[in-house]
């Protein structure tokens, strides 16, 4: 669903997200505490920020799901000439490796993760001073849970 994400790590993801966008603490160590099989919270914030990019990216370049496999091959060669779809590429790898290397626990990491990330995918939207980011992230919570 989620670029080898589960819903249930996708939705995980959003609740960091808005846990720190809340600057609430509590839900944070709550979500950092997760189970032993799952993704440190810092990596799948990150892991879930690249998939929102991707899809805010695709979004924006007028992809659609009917387009035939050469206007996607089209596509894919006006992404990789844009320098700033090439720099949202790197902020993501970037953010994966920070949160590859935090500890679980490490909230203050996750924080500054969680932002950049909401910060990147405000700076996608139409107007992104005006983005309110709850709204934001009740938009992806829907995609997630409806399987886009």
């Amino acid at each position: 669903m989620t670029d080898g994400l589960t819903v249930d790590e996708a939705l995980r993801a959003l609740a960091a997200l808005e846990a720190a966008w809340k600057d609430d603490d509590e839900a944070l160590s709550a979500l950092a505490a997760g189970g032993a099989e799952e993704q440190s919270l810092p990596a799948l914030v990150a892991a879930y920020g690249e998939h929102a990019m991707d899809t805010l990216m695709a979004l924006a370049f007028g992809l659609r799901s009917t387009m035939s496999d050469e206007e996607i091959a089209e596509l894919s060669d006006a992404v990789s000439a844009n320098i700033g779809a090439r720099m949202s590429a790197l902020l993501t790898q970037t953010l994966k490796a920070w949160g590859t290397v935090a500890t679980p626990d490490d909230l203050p990491t996750t924080k500054i993760i969680a932002h950049t990330v909401i910060d990147a995918m405000r700076a996608v939207t139409e107007d992104p001073s005006k983005t309110e980011v709850l709204p934001l992230l009740a938009t992806f919570r829907n995609y997630a849970l409806n399987g886009v």
